[in-house]
């Protein structure tokens, strides 16, 4: 597993012509799935994300990109710009209980699977993600599903 802080501001290279496409700035997570969609970039001169699908390797330096996955628009993304800044956002029960603030987010590198999310010092299992917002992150209370 690896740690969604360890990842942010790494430069994303293309795979063929190591040509930069920009730095990592956020994730895009469906949470009905639990896996990251796609990569939102900054410092780009095209698009600000590109999809996970086109994501082909994860490592401590940087993140490889297929050639031909330029970076897209995230507007025209199934998720809001709301995903881009995950880290920090408020962490609410199915019920609207306020339980802190979200400091990391695990993911496997190969799959893009997201592992635990952190609420201050407590983790929970990732699994437990029932919706992603503008405001906050919504995690159900019954056992880890």
């Amino acid at each position: 597993m690896m740690l969604l802080s360890q990842v942010l501001g790494h430069p994303v290279i293309s795979a063929e012509d190591a040509r930069p496409a920009g730095e990592v700035a956020g994730i895009g997570i469906d949470p009905r799935t639990r896996r990251i969609t796609e990569l939102y970039l900054r410092d780009t001169k095209s698009g600000d994300s590109v999809p996970w699908t086109a994501v082909r390797g994860v490592g401590p330096d940087a993140v490889i990109i297929d050639t031909g996955a330029a970076a897209e628009d995230s507007r025209s993304s199934s998720h809001s710009r709301a995903h881009k800044r995950l880290l920090g956002k408020r962490v609410l029960t199915e019920y609207g209980e306020d339980i802190g603030t979200l400091t990391e987010v695990t993911f496997d590198p190969d799959t893009g699977t997201v592992g635990d999310l952190y609420v201050g010092r407590e983790q929970t299992p990732g699994n437990r993600l029932i919706g992603i917002g503008p405001y906050a992150l919504v995690l159900g209370t019954g056992p880890a599903l």
